[in-house]
């Protein structure tokens, strides 16, 4: 059962959509033609010169415009672009043109009528000798050049021919007359049109010679345009794949044509005006020989007191011999050429007819009638019974028709037998009792809309890229199940793109577990509904399209939907009938309308429904998602605070989250990107979308549904998190690069003189890997080891120092989730830092420049020769000092008192200095410098941590000791001087024989110095 009852949910056969429905207006039967015949809007006009005014009229006007004709205006064009239903007019004129024994109707077709076929059309109608002659000779031309190939080789070479000698005779400006004089000379297009290269483009299947020797052979097919064929400036911008081959004359004016546009105009019109008599000559037959086989048959009929009408389905046909055409139909009778009266009605394109047309035929046209109205001009037309007549006779059948036609009976109408006609009619909406199912006023406007240029309504468009499509295709998908179908969507998505146009809408519509079914439901309300967002709509059309309604939806109760009116679209005529009044209910609260929506929000709904997306859309996008997945990562520094080489690290530092590279949308990179984001995915469209609308609110509480949504964000930013902290992070059972970089930073912070990175313990050894080191105590005496160390502690992100640091802390100080920051993975780094973990082998991901900086420092930190001289030069001898500095300086400086009391010192001693600096030196510093001294002497047999620990140990106690003793030996050089100058004295002895000892060492100083200042220093 469907909602017919017993009868298909389709009210008709598929099979009679081709049928009812061609592509030219004269495939149909009379009965079908009329079956489905609708008065369509024309523009009279009296003045051929002018494209203002006028009156709307109908075709019945027309039919009597024609019957009304004067003798001395026998001409009556019928304007319009291609489609716009001309042939039709002239179909109709055929069928509705009263009958006349004395009128002879000749109807020159568009369509497989060749130039033999229109010449033979006119033949029939003539009975003299003269007919006869140029019957045989039509014969005699047309076998003559039956075959194609042969046809375009001699069309070819007339053209070449009559544009070497015809072209250039043209009275026009001098710069146009020289360039046609280069055009037409034995180097110009004549080289072009005979060279063997360029050959294969002019012999085209779609050029323009191979088109008109296939018409004027076989006529136009279904597929070619109404234009007359002929030469365009494309044409003749020409390209071959080796130019080299081709001769220097068709080389130079094919590259003279393609750099310059508005030469190729010239020579394109140049070739169409010889393109007659190129046809005449080659088909034997032309213009002159149309004109004289229609005078003569106007001469005879007019001996038989007889009339002719010419209907012309497009005029373009007569293309190359329309000259003759044109003297023959403008040729009034006189006194001494008696011809018949003759009529013409010709459909032709406005541009064929105003730009190409002499000015002998607008003196001959009576009226004009146009079907393109112009903008500001509306008519009485409705679209609906337009498609009504034709819904109804697919319903009905061909077949039927014709009955109905032969019998002169009534069109049927197929509703008045349909069960659910009632219902139907009210839920789908009706024309004169026709009913619009399976479309409805507004289903049928948007697809209407959709395959329309602008607002103006092709009457071939609508047939053949609307009803014909749905009514054929769609017949089996709606009885089985499946309406609207894919295909559906697809034709007609452009006449629906405000409508239901965001994933929000679409999840309201959906059915859990049945996508099939929710998008074919989405389909029903976007083509369908009223367009005020997701909502029910009327029970029978869910009924008839097996779609059940959603409980939790409003729905639609207006009993009739109404009528989309689009700007500058034509209003339903006052025949019209106009569907019942009433407004849908508003559903409990309107969407947001697209001007209203954010930018980036209105850009992923276009990017879900084409696939399209700006590149500035695209990386504002990008960031909002980067920017709420770091917020879940919760990226550490390795001391607490945020870190950037997560979204911003270099090479190096791989794998890293930047927002250009690890999310995508669409593209190549969704197969390889951390996060993915494809428009066909609904769920990740509606997060996308959602990010956007709280990036441009601020708060989920600006956002329409704002609490769903974020609930439905927070799911899947934690979703995308995961994935990418699966991606950045090593297994935790991969500790081996974490070794070796833990291992070559403990060699960095023992070269930089870190204490804890000489102890044992791993918590130690930790802290030194970030522990920042104490500077030297006189850089400048060791250059070496300052060097070094630079290059370590460089503020620089990629020095050796920092740049191991941080990948350290990107594989340790990584934390997902909101909780508590650790700053490093402990125990996973004490792990690293034993002894044997510094030897495991480099990991195949690590990059190269990592490995190059660890290699690096191992290799310096080995290379110590070169501060262990530095070290040297710092450290005094202190081999000969026999006590504390401190006792040594107190001695001496008391005896620098005593000469100073006794007016014996030295001016250039500082006895002040020699104090202060005294007192600088701490109390352990003697030993340390002793230890250093005997590190020294054990140098070949230290390993490699013991040497590095012994040049960057803490120079500050030789420097210290350095800084006394060196003014101190200074000091007393300078007294033994002073005493060995003066006059000879018991105590002066005393005094020089103990600075004489003092000079020979220290050491005795030391003793000499105490005993004779006493126990309390001389005092």
């Amino acid at each position: 059962m469907t909602w017919r009852g017993t009868l298909p949910a389709a009210c008709w056969e598929a099979r009679e959509a081709p049928a009812i429905i061609p592509v030219e207006a004269e495939s149909t039967s009379n009965g079908v033609f009329l079956a489905t015949h609708t008065s369509i809007p024309i523009l009279l006009r009296d003045r051929v010169d002018s494209a203002v005014g006028g009156t709307i009229v109908d075709e019945h006007n027309l039919r009597r415009a024609v019957e009304e004709l004067p003798a001395d205006q026998p001409i009556i064009p019928i304007l319009g672009k291609s489609g716009t239903g001309k042939s039709h007019l002239i179909r109709w004129l055929r069928i509705n043109l009263k009958p006349n024994d004395a009128t002879r109707l000749i109807f020159v077709p568009k369509h497989r009528m060749s130039l033999r076929g229109i010449l033979e059309l006119i033949l029939e109608h003539a009975t003299s000798e003269r007919a006869a002659e140029l019957r045989a000779k039509v014969a005699a031309a047309s076998d003559a050049a039956a075959d194609e190939t042969t046809a375009q080789l001699r069309l070819r070479n007339e053209l070449a021919v009559l544009v070497e000698t015809r072209g250039a005779d043209k009275d026009g400006t001098p710069e146009e007359n020289d360039l046609r004089a280069f055009l037409a000379s034995a180097e110009g297009l004549p080289a072009l049109l005979g060279d063997p290269v360029f050959r294969r483009r002019l012999l085209a299947d779609n050029g323009p010679i191979a088109r008109l020797v296939r018409e004027k052979l076989s006529g136009k097919g279904s597929e070619d345009k109404e234009d007359a064929f002929g030469f365009t400036a494309t044409d003749l911008d020409l390209s071959v794949d080796d130019v080299s081959k081709a001769g220097a004359d068709a080389a130079s004016v094919a590259s003279a044509l393609a750099s310059d546009a508005p030469l190729r105009d010239l020579a394109a019109k140049m070739l169409n005006e010889q393109l007659g008599p190129a046809v005449s000559e080659v088909f034997g037959i032309g213009g002159d020989d149309l004109k004289q086989l229609l005078v003569e048959l106007r001469l005879d009929l007019h001996r038989q007191g007889l009339e002719l009408l010419l209907l012309i389905e497009d005029f373009s046909i007569f293309q190359g011999i329309q000259g003759g055409l044109i003297d023959a139909i403008t040729l009034l009778p006189t006194e001494t050429l008696a011809l018949c009266p003759m009529r013409v009605v010709m459909a032709v394109t406005t541009g064929y007819f105003v730009n190409q047309m002499p000015e002998t035929v607008y003196t001959r046209t009576s009226k004009v009638f146009d079907l393109e109205l112009p903008a500001d001009r509306t008519a009485p037309f409705d679209p609906a019974r337009f498609a009504a007549r034709y819904l109804n006779a697919v319903r009905v059948g061909s077949k039927e028709i014709d009955k109905h036609h032969t019998d002169e009976r009534p069109e049927p109408n197929h509703c008045l037998q349909c069960p659910v006609r009632d219902k139907c009619h009210q839920a789908f909406g009706e024309v004169a009792g026709v009913g619009l199912f399976p479309f409805s006023r507004t289903a049928l406007d948007r697809a209407i809309r959709s395959q329309s240029k602008g607002d103006a309504f092709v009457a071939r468009d609508v047939l053949t890229r609307v009803l014909r499509p749905v009514l054929h295709r769609d017949q089996t998908e709606l009885d089985e199940g499946r309406f609207p179908s894919a295909g559906f969507e697809n034709d007609f998505h452009a006449g629906a793109l405000d409508t239901l146009d965001n994933v929000e809408d679409q999840v309201r519509l959906r059915t859990p577990g049945d996508p099939a079914l929710s998008e074919r439901r989405v389909r029903m309300v976007r083509f369908w509904g009223p367009g005020h967002g997701p909502q029910n709509l009327h029970p029978t059309i869910h009924e008839a399209f097996a779609i059940p309604p959603l409980p939790d939806l409003i729905t639609e109760q207006q009993t009739h939907p109404h009528e989309t009116v689009r700007p500058g679209s034509i209003p339903p005529s006052d025949e019209t009938e106009e569907p019942p009044a009433g407004s849908p209910s508003p559903p409990p609260s309107s969407p947001p309308s697209a001007a209203s929506k954010p930018p980036l929000v209105r850009a992923v709904d276009e990017w879900h429904k084409t696939g399209e997306l700006l590149q500035r859309h695209r990386n504002d996008l990008r960031n909002i998602v980067h920017t709420a997945v770091i917020g879940y990562l919760g990226l550490e520094d390795g001391y607490g605070g945020d870190s950037g080489d997560w979204s911003k690290g270099g090479a190096e530092l791989a794998p890293s989250f930047d927002a250009k590279t690890s999310i995508a949308l669409d593209g190549s990179a969704l197969q390889t990107a951390l996060i993915s984001i494809d428009h066909r995915n609904m769920e990740d469209v509606r997060v996308l979308r959602a990010l956007a609308w709280v990036d441009a609110k601020e708060s989920w509480a600006n956002v329409p549904q704002g609490d769903a949504l974020q609930s439905l964000c927070v799911t899947k930013v934690q979703a995308w998190a995961d994935s990418v902290s699966a991606s950045l992070l090593p297994s935790q059972g991969d500790d081996a690069e974490l070794g070796r970089l833990a291992h070559a930073l403990l060699s960095v912070s023992r070269s930089l003189g870190i204490a804890d990175s000489y102890k044992s313990d791993a918590l130690s050894r930790v802290k030194a890997l970030f522990a920042r080191p104490s500077k030297l105590a006189d850089p400048e005496q060791r250059p070496y080891t300052r060097g070094l160390q630079d290059r370590f502690t460089s503020a620089d992100p990629k020095a050796d120092r920092n740049l191991l640091q941080r990948r350290l802390l990107r594989l340790t100080s990584y934390r997902q989730g909101t909780g508590k920051p650790l700053a490093i993975d402990l125990p996973r780094l004490v792990r690293a830092m034993r002894d044997d973990a510094g030897e495991a082998p480099w990991p195949e991901h690590v990059p190269e420049q990592i490995r190059k900086v660890a290699d690096g420092i191992k290799k310096r930190t080995t290379m110590l020769d070169p501060m262990l001289d530095e070290t040297r030069r710092l450290v005094p001898d202190v081999s000969d000092l026999g006590g504390d500095v401190a006792e040594v300086a107190h001695a001496l400086n008391t005896l620098l008192s005593d000469l100073a009391a006794l007016a014996q010192s030295a001016n250039s001693i500082n006895a002040p200095a020699l104090h202060s600096a005294a007192k600088s030196v701490k109390a352990g510093d003697l030993k340390k410098v002793k230890d250093l001294s005997e590190g020294f002497d054990a140098w070949p047999t230290l390993t490699t941590d013991q040497r590095l620990r012994l040049v960057t140990l803490d120079e500050g106690p030789a420097l210290r000791i350095r800084a006394w003793l060196d003014p101190a030996l200074a000091a007393v050089k300078v007294l033994e001087q002073k005493l060995q100058a003066g006059p000879a004295s018991e105590a002066q002895r005393e005094y020089d024989e103990t600075l004489q000892r003092l000079v020979a060492g220290l050491e005795t100083l030391s003793r000499e110095v105490m005993d004779v200042a006493g126990p309390e220093g001389g005092a």
